[in-house]
């Protein structure tokens, strides 16, 4: 893949109604999934080709900068959105990528009108019927599939504990020492 190739592949929301009537034409089964993308591991590898293999065509939806910072504070993302968006690009499993400016998804799937959304078990799912995604879904006719994690052993957050974690044992390393052996006074 030459270096600007993925850029065919990023998808602005102003040009998913008319992706969705290009994919309709050609008969493509589409499915599309979202998320922040923030630091790619294999649990998430492992969802979205659990996603494409729910159709022909995967989509996938990177929350914006603003959107996380929404969502998730001012200390998020790590990376930026057009570097978590190229990094899908780069899966096989991933056909095309758009970058969500607002926290819900609702938009996209509106202007999209995947066949398939797929989301990932969370707390808040176990009522995802109630949801805006599913109405906005089974109102044109799409199908909602809630799909379990795909690696309960990592995830993100767990990876940037580790890597802070052992930063932080690196810099402590010496008071650790005298917390084993105390310094004492003469």
């Amino acid at each position: 893949m030459a270096v600007s190739d993925w850029k065919k592949r990023l998808v602005s929301q102003s040009d998913l109604l008319s992706l969705h009537e290009k994919l309709k034409d050609a008969g493509k089964k589409v499915v599309f999934t979202a998320g922040s993308w923030d630091l790619i591991h294999a649990g998430q590898c492992r969802y979205l080709q659990k996603s494409k293999a729910y159709g022909d065509i995967l989509v996938v939806g990177v929350s914006s900068n603003d959107a996380i910072r929404k969502v998730k504070g001012p200390n998020k993302p790590i990376l930026d959105e057009k570097i978590r968006a190229e990094m899908l690009t780069y899966l096989k499993s991933v056909d095309f990528v758009t970058i969500l400016p607002e926290p819900s998804c609702v938009p996209s799937l509106g202007l999209l009108k995947p066949d398939v959304f797929v989301t990932v078990k969370e707390d808040w799912t176990s009522e995802y019927k109630e949801s805006k995604e599913y109405k906005t879904v089974t109102k044109y006719g799409g199908e909602v599939l809630v799909v379990d994690r795909q690696s309960t052993s990592v995830s993100t957050t767990q990876i940037l504990q580790r890597a802070i974690g052992g930063a932080l044992s690196d810099t402590l390393k010496d008071y650790m020492q005298y917390r084993k052996d105390p310094i004492k006074e003469k």
